[in-house]
């Protein structure tokens, strides 16, 4: 198998993501570790769960160190992002099920609300692209400024 044309055809896709795309790629990962550390959990493959629940944690981290912070929603995440990662925490060190379940709806239910939002733009912006065929958009995101940093999650500039 050619692995070398496989890694470059990864590496474009991911640079001709959007910030919004990209975003929920790493929220996909963080609900497909967290199923993969209820898994091992009930398994009781405690390895396999301390590895997801160090991944989960470090992913939650990441999401928190690439907020811009100017924006009142980022100070919103950023809260929400220490609760998640305080609790993940006890998870691993607990090995605690109930606690598990009890947040994994919490961030799938982020990443859904990221999803939705993401949708929305993208009508919005189809919309004003159907409205505005002679000129330019002028679109504003919020959530985005110029140098590429984005109030909702990562910056992938």
């Amino acid at each position: 198998m050619n692995t070398r044309g496989f890694q470059q055809y990864k590496e474009q896709s991911l640079n001709t993501m959007t910030p919004a795309e990209l975003l929920l790629l790493v929220l996909d990962e963080l609900v497909k570790r967290l199923l993969r550390g209820d898994l091992a959990l009930q398994q009781r493959n405690y390895e396999l769960f301390e590895a997801s629940m160090d991944r989960c944690i470090a992913i939650v981290r990441y999401l928190d160190d690439t907020l811009d912070r100017k924006y009142e929603i980022s100070r919103e995440l950023h809260r929400l992002y220490e609760f998640f990662s305080y609790d993940l925490n006890r998870i691993k060190i607990g090995r605690n099920q109930a606690e598990l379940d009890r947040l994994r709806p919490l961030i799938v239910d982020l990443r859904d609300t990221f999803r939705i939002a993401e949708r929305n733009v993208a009508e919005q912006n189809g919309a004003n692209a159907v409205s505005s065929m002679s000129g330019p958009r002028n679109v504003s995101d919020p959530g985005l400024d110029m140098g590429g940093r984005n109030a909702y999650g990562p910056s992938y500039s």
